[in-house]
C-alpha cells in the first residue's frame, strides 16, 4: 500500500518539479533515472490481461530500445515486483520483436523505428512508451513530451484498449489524453 501511495505521489509531482530545460541540461544518467522512475510507475497503474503471462512464474518484462539507460532501469526495478512478479529488463536489438515484453520503451535514438516496433507489438498486450513527436500518431500508447518547459506525458487510451490493457483512472487524470491525428489520404 505504501508503495502505491509513493508511486502516485511520484507520478503527480515529478512532472511539475522537472522543467524540460533542466531535463535537457542534465547528464544522461539523470534523464535515465527520471524516465526509469516513470516507466516503473506507469506499469503500476496499468492492468494486463491474464493471457499476457505464460505462467505464474513469468516475470514482468520491460524492453527498451534506442536509449541506453546504463543500468539505471535495472537499478530502479531491482528487488521490486509488480503484482507479485519479479521485474526483468531486456534490451531489444534492431531486428528483435517485442515478444514476451509487457512494456516497450522506444527511446529517441530509435525514434525512426517507432512505427515498426508499435506494429510488431500490435495485437499483443504490450504497453508502448516513447519520445518521438509522432509516437501517438504511429499508434503508441504513452509519449513523453515538453509542455510549458515541463516534462509531461500523454496517453492514447484507445491504443491501450486495443491491446487489452486497462489504464487506471488515476494515471489518466495525470496525463494529457491524446488521439492520433487523421492522416491525409495519399493520391
Amino acid at each position: 500500500m505504501r508503495c502505491r501511495i509513493l508511486a502516485a505521489i511520484l507520478i503527480s509531482v515529478f512532472p511539475m518539479l522537472l522543467p524540460a530545460a533542466a531535463f535537457a541540461l542534465q547528464t544522461p544518467s539523470v534523464e535515465a533515472q527520471v524516465k526509469a522512475a516513470f516507466l516503473f510507475n506507469f506499469a503500476q497503474f496499468i492492468q494486463w490481461p491474464r493471457q499476457a503471462f505464460a505462467g505464474p512464474e513469468m516475470p514482468f518484462t520491460m524492453c527498451i530500445t534506442g536509449d541506453s539507460f546504463d543500468g539505471v532501469l535495472e537499478k530502479t526495478v531491482e528487488g521490486e515486483t509488480l503484482n507479485g512478479r519479479r521485474i526483468a529488463v531486456r534490451r531489444l536489438g534492431a531486428s528483435d520483436i517485442p515478444k514476451d515484453c509487457h512494456l516497450v520503451y522506444v527511446g529517441r535514438l530509435e525514434a525512426r523505428r517507432s512505427a515498426e516496433v508499435i506494429t510488431a507489438a500490435s495485437g499483443m498486450p504490450v504497453l508502448t512508451v516513447g519520445d518521438s513527436e509522432d509516437f501517438i500518431n504511429d499508434g503508441g500508447m504513452i509519449r513523453f513530451m515538453e509542455v510549458g518547459h515541463r516534462v509531461r506525458f500523454e496517453i492514447n487510451p484507445d491504443a491501450a484498449d486495443r491491446a487489452s490493457l486497462r489504464v487506471s483512472s488515476r494515471l489518466l487524470r495525470l496525463a494529457d489524453i491524446a488521439r492520433p491525428r487523421e492522416r491525409a489520404a495519399i493520391r
